[in-house]
């Protein structure tokens, strides 16, 4: 059992509130009568025996020598102070908690608990000679004392077994999220390289392979360098606009401000690095604080798409909250969603997202042209966003 100083303290209070409120009652009943003095002389042998060494056994290993030394005094203690009067008994009340606290084992504290109770029983029956009624008292309360003893003892197992399981089930809790943020992060790196290889890469390795077929031009034929800077400048051009849109796309985001106010922010500088009207209308003032981040990205991304692919003059961002949740749509006037909707990994990016919100995405062709991207999540319920 867990001890604990203020266990002890508590223990303390206890055994000294027994004796003292006991010593007190015999005294008054017995008008001071020489019995009662030695009653109250035998209640206060057992607060001598608890505090010189009950304390120090109560926080020592189970099982020790002055956890031993701790049961046997205060046994003693008892039946002594019980053969001074009979009145005494009245001390098994802590007696027989502190045997049982201070065993390590159950058998062991049904041993002492018997060596107690005999005991009692011995020193009650000296003092009045009833030996029957000296019997079955301590039969009863030693009998009374094992089933407590047993049940709160199960009680303490049952509660140290959850606690045990409890934390053990925290603990792989965390290992869990610890693993889920490890393969995000490694996803998302996978996600980044294969982004940078397919835009990025492609288009400095083309530029590298102009740049070379322009140096060995400009060795035998000068004047034919035209086309090929033309081509150098675009294919640079191209590079970096695939970079602003990549480094757009990871630009750390904060919806501290609400959701409107951070899409405003972010189409101002769109328009303000491609050109690109983007305009924003409505709010989802309700919405949960995960659901403005899955919303926000997605808005990042569609942009990202319009950089790289749309070849767009407007855009229109528009945020709205239903009964059962919110949306977002992303509408451009660009050449169209065309061939490229299934062969990049910002779309997939994107549907991945919005499905572990439990969301839906929907992209396609706008009504008069263009590209349209839907998003739609669910309203989660107050448990959902506590957990």
């Amino acid at each position: 059992m867990v001890r604990t100083s203020r266990a002890v303290w508590g223990w303390g209070v206890a055994v000294v509130a027994t004796c003292v409120t006991a010593a007190t009652i015999i005294l008054v009943l017995g008008r001071g009568s020489a019995s009662s003095w030695e009653a109250t002389g035998g209640l206060a042998l057992v607060v001598a025996v608890y505090l010189a060494v009950g304390r120090r056994a109560l926080v020592a290993p189970a099982g020790s020598a002055i956890t031993r030394w701790a049961t046997a005094l205060l046994i003693a203690a008892g039946v002594v102070g019980t053969w001074f009067d009979p009145a005494a008994a009245i001390d098994q009340a802590v007696l027989y908690p502190l045997l049982w606290i201070l065993s390590s084992r159950n058998g062991t504290a049904v041993i002492r608990s018997a060596v107690l109770a005999i005991g009692i029983a011995l020193a009650t029956g000296l003092g009045t000679g009833d030996w029957i009624s000296a019997s079955l008292d301590a039969l009863m309360a030693f009998a009374f004392t094992v089933a407590m003893g047993l049940w709160i003892t199960r009680i303490q197992r049952y509660g140290i077994e959850r606690d045990r399981l409890l934390t053990e089930l925290r603990a792989a809790q965390a290992e869990v999220a610890a693993l889920e943020r490890h393969a995000g992060i490694t996803e998302e790196r996978a996600r980044v390289a294969r982004e940078i290889h397919d835009t990025i890469a492609q288009s400095l390795t083309g530029l590298v392979m102009t740049a070379q077929r322009a140096r060995s031009m400009a060795a035998r034929t000068p004047d034919s360098l035209g086309p090929t800077l033309t081509l150098i400048e675009n294919l640079a051009t191209e590079a970096l606009t695939e970079a602003r849109a990549l480094v757009a796309s990871y630009t750390p985001v904060s919806v501290s401000g609400g959701l409107t106010a951070t899409l405003v922010t972010l189409a101002d500088r769109f328009s303000a690095e491609t050109g690109v009207s983007v305009q924003v209308s409505g709010d989802a003032p309700d919405v949960d604080r995960e659901a403005e981040v899955v919303l926000l990205r997605c808005a990042q991304e569609a942009l990202a798409n319009v950089r790289k692919h749309a070849r767009a003059r407007d855009v229109r961002i528009s945020l709205y909250a239903t009964d059962d949740g919110a949306g977002l749509t992303v509408t451009d006037d660009g050449v169209g969603i065309g061939t490229q909707a299934g062969n990049g990994y910002g779309l997939a990016g994107m549907a991945e997202r919005v499905r572990l919100a439990g969301g839906t995405l929907e992209v396609g062709p706008g009504a008069t042209g263009g590209t349209t991207v839907r998003v739609g999540l669910p309203r989660r319920t107050d448990a959902e966003v506590v957990s």
